[in-house]
């Protein structure tokens, strides 16, 4: 008699936390229903209740195992069926009946609280923004200790890489806690029950292993709890990027002994064979996984052949400057002491993506665009109606082998996200975004996932440009330049990596300029204050028409001028993108 109380008394604790909840994460919310429904036409015997215990469910045998994940039944289930689930009922109400004091008492008590159908078909687990203690404390100490080496095996590098990105952009999921942890992992539309022992937690995606949807859900609760920090998971990211150190420290020590070579020859010594060198140390970087030199190399080249074909836009000062710090990035390679400082100097061929959800883009321009590291194509920039942060979209060809390295007119392509305009369009349109994509400097994926939606023109309001409308160049020194002046000032930005654009409105501007000897066109924009932003614009075939528009500009209608600023010489500068008349922007002033 004692050996059958202790084992009704272990029974009970073990189905304390075996509610609704629990069991429509163990099996789903219709084998629940199903089960209660059968339990007042179905014969329900207990034939033991030992460690195990056997229950007949009319014709089928049930063994009741813990965790109740390993239950079975004679049926030809291989899931938890709905025999188990009744057989768990019933065994649970039996439990409780003793603790009550009688069968009477346990019976009223159960039949007050079978579910309706009505109960069962609203939300599958409470918005509880705090955790209940008892119901969700054994799954959140399995969570705790789940090792994050082995989510990352499960996730592998792109997915873990996925993540974190999500992380950086603070775009949390859903996270509601009872006897079971539900969490909402919107970017990949999928839901995870997350249950004790986390091996039998469910997911919508229905795969009964430990899929990536579920490891990301301990992940993100682990995050919540505090047992991993944002900042320790973004160096995790940094570190499982494969880099192979030794093949990194021989690429760079080629380099960095062909550049002392290249400073001991001289330039006037240089032969012309210097282009196929700066080609194989192209390649070198590319299969090192090293873009940022890859693109360093290549513009080396583009500088070396613009000497030797005689090009007026090259200058002797601008080859040195681009060597040595090239030479000096190099170094620092070499004295890198770890992945994350090797990613940091070696950048990244392709962006990771991440999931942003809905976006309301207004096309603002579009750039034609020809680098010194051998690629071509166009940019859209995109300013969000809700946020008013840029988003840029790019398409890119390589050129770097194509006779000559001539660029020629942009090509002619369509626009993504199943848009049936032209890309040209982009610019002048209204667009919604469904599952948009982006990575952390927001440039746009064209992922076939991304549905996009044609909103209207674009009609653009000075409204809209709050926070990047400039008259005054004191605000626009202070905000777009100041706070990271230091990193201008040692050459650590690029203008021509800018996602960001301002709107400047000058008072006056001085007449413009062009160089013969630098092949350059300059133009100083003037604020009411006298201040200076220095618009640049160096010649190709790709600008001359914009060179040519811009030495038309009279004093008498001055746009607005859409560009990236950057500082050089302790001077405002300007790359202008564009240009807006004031007619074409709706008088709703900031």
């Amino acid at each position: 008699m004692d050996g059958e109380d202790n084992s009704m008394s272990e029974w009970k604790n073990l189905l304390e936390e075996a509610d609704d909840e629990y069991l429509i994460g163990l099996a789903n919310k219709g084998i629940l229903k199903r089960a209660y429904k059968d339990k007042e036409e179905t014969v329900v015997e207990i034939v033991k209740m030992e460690k195990e215990a056997e229950i007949k469910v009319g014709e089928e045998t049930v063994s009741v195992r813990y965790p109740l994940g390993d239950s079975q039944c004679s049926c030809p289930s291989k899931s938890i069926c709905r025999h188990i689930v009744l057989a768990i009922l019933v065994l649970k109400e039996t439990v409780g009946k003793e603790k009550a004091g009688g069968a009477e008492a346990g019976q009223e008590e159960l039949e007050n609280n079978i579910p309706t159908e009505a109960t069962l078909v609203s939300e599958e687990v409470p918005n509880k923004e705090v955790p209940e203690k008892k119901k969700s404390e054994k799954i959140l100490e399995e969570i705790a200790q789940y090792p994050l080496k082995n989510i990352k095996k499960i996730l592998g590098v792109r997915q873990f890489q996925n993540l974190i990105g999500q992380i950086k952009l603070e775009q949390y999921p859903k996270i509601t806690y009872s006897s079971v942890i539900t969490v909402k992992l919107p970017e990949q539309d999928k839901t995870v029950k997350l249950l004790s022992p986390l091996e039998y937690s469910s997911c919508t995606c229905h795969k009964k292993e430990f899929c990536v949807h579920k490891a990301s859900a301990v992940l993100w609760c682990q995050l919540e709890m505090g047992q991993v920090t944002k900042e320790s998971l973004i160096e995790e990211a940094i570190e499982s990027v494969e880099f192979h150190p030794e093949q990194i420290k021989e690429a760079a020590g080629q380099m960095k002994e062909f550049l002392e070579e290249l400073l001991g020859t001289g330039l006037s010594r240089t032969s012309p064979d210097i282009l196929d060198y700066l080609e194989r140390l192209a390649i070198i970087s590319h299969n090192a996984n090293l873009p940022k030199y890859e693109g360093y190399f290549r513009a080396l080249f583009d500088s070396y052949k613009k000497y030797f074909q005689r090009k007026a836009s090259f200058q002797t000062r601008d080859l040195m400057l681009q060597i040595t710090r090239l030479y000096r990035r190099i170094e620092l390679l070499l004295q890198a002491a770890n992945s994350m400082e090797i990613r940091e100097y070696a950048g990244e061929f392709k962006a990771e993506y991440h999931s942003v959800g809905s976006l309301d883009l207004i096309g603002i321009a579009i750039e034609h665009f020809a680098s010194q590291t051998g690629y071509a194509g166009e940019t859209v920039y995109f300013l969000e109606e809700n946020t008013k942060e840029w988003y840029t979209y790019t398409i890119a060809r390589p050129v770097f082998y194509e006779k000559g390295r001539g660029y020629g007119k942009s090509e002619k392509g369509q626009a993504p996200w199943g848009l049936m305009i032209p890309l040209e369009e982009l610019s002048e349109k209204r667009i919604h975004l469904s599952k948009a994509k982006c990575d952390d400097r927001n440039r746009l994926s064209s992922s076939q996932e991304t549905k996009g939606v044609l909103v209207g023109e674009r009609n653009l309001t000075w409204k809209e440009l709050e926070g990047w409308y400039y008259q005054d160049f004191q605000t626009l020194f202070l905000e777009q330049i100041g706070q990271e002046r230091g990193q201008w000032l040692r050459g650590q930005r690029d203008w021509k990596d800018a996602v960001k654009l301002v709107l400047v409105q000058p008072d006056s501007f001085a007449k413009a300029e062009f160089s013969e000897t630098d092949q350059k066109l300059s133009m100083i924009l003037f604020d009411k204050a006298g201040l200076e932003v220095v618009v640049e614009v160096v010649y190709s075939k790709r600008e001359e028409e914009g060179i040519r528009y811009l030495e038309r500009i009279r004093q008498k209608r001055i746009p607005a001028f859409l560009g990236k600023v950057y500082l050089r010489d302790g001077r405002i500068r300007m790359y202008p993108v564009a240009l807006m008349d004031r007619k074409e922007i709706r008088d709703e002033w900031v």
